[in-house]
């Protein structure tokens, strides 16, 4: 353990924000605790040629330095920044005290540091053989399913783009001050980039949500839509090509109406004005096969 000066420790933004800040309860708790019994676990810190960076302790150094505390140190070694992150993030998800939100958070985390590792997980070995995708092996270690995971990952995407025009609102969901539907935090990752630019507050997130998951519905109605006319078209071209001279007039009628039904739809949903043509023509000969 090494004694620091305050002046020599680093604190990076960018880091502390990995740490979902205390309650107000817990922060108070926590500088009880340590003005009453001193600092007793240490603050970890990596060498860098910045100087001390604080990796873990940021509530403890803040609670020392203003009430003149004494602290231990420790440094770890670490090649990168990143590899920092991922110590940072293995130290919170190893704590007994995260909120589930906050636990989907950190797992979700982990899973978008881990596909930037040169892939994740997703490397061929020299055999052959594909190792675990980064979704199924942290599955595994978490002993939840991949679908979590990758929900996890989308929460976390989401609540990023909330972080980025209202840190506070990002902030107060972590912290449970505030309740949102987590789904409507994942369809974030999903949405427009003007859509999303701005999240206002908990109205505005709702109703941009609802703006994304209706597009996202419409776009699955579109498709299944051309799907469902495609293979309608191929059919009346099979049966075109196999339709027999005489048939029972029941069956011609029943499949002049098919092909009414067709045109009626191509017409509306494409504005094909072919369609209105063959409408035409398609009325005319049931007219005249009924009436004749």
């Amino acid at each position: 353990m090494n004694k620091i000066k305050t002046g020599d420790v680093v604190v990076k933004k960018e880091l502390e924000s990995f740490i979902v800040p205390l309650s107000n309860e817990e922060y108070a708790q926590l500088e009880t605790n340590i003005i009453n019994e001193g600092c007793r676990d240490p603050l970890i810190f990596w060498k860098t040629n910045e100087g001390l960076v604080l990796i873990d302790g940021h509530n403890r150094l803040k609670i020392c330095t203003e009430h003149n505390i004494p602290y231990k140190s420790k440094e770890l070694p670490f090649e990168n920044e990143e590899e920092a992150r991922l110590w940072m993030l293995n130290n919170q998800l190893g704590r007994r005290n995260l909120t589930p939100d906050q636990l989907s958070y950190y797992r979700g985390l982990k899973y978008h540091s881990l596909k930037h590792q040169r892939g994740g997980y997703e490397n061929v070995q020299s055999k052959g053989q594909k190792e675990p995708s980064t979704s199924e092996k942290l599955a595994a270690d978490f002993k939840v399913s991949e679908s979590t995971i990758k929900r996890d990952a989308k929460f976390t995407q989401g609540l990023d783009i909330i972080g980025k025009s209202n840190p506070a609102l990002k902030l107060k969901i972590l912290k449970g001050e505030i309740k949102v539907n987590k789904s409507d935090i994942r369809l974030l990752s999903e949405g427009d980039e003007k859509l999303i630019a701005s999240i206002k507050n908990e109205a505005d997130l709702y109703n941009k949500a609802k703006i994304i998951k209706d597009n996202l519905l419409n776009e699955v109605e579109t498709t299944l839509n051309q799907i469902k006319e495609k293979q309608v078209e191929e059919a009346q071209e099979y049966f075109k090509s196999t339709e027999p001279i005489f048939q029972e007039k029941d069956d011609q009628v029943n499949r002049i109406k098919g092909k009414i039904i067709s045109a009626i739809n191509r017409a509306i949903n494409k504005r094909d004005i072919e369609a209105i043509d063959e409408l035409r023509k398609l009325i005319e000969r049931l007219e005249s096969l009924l009436f004749s």
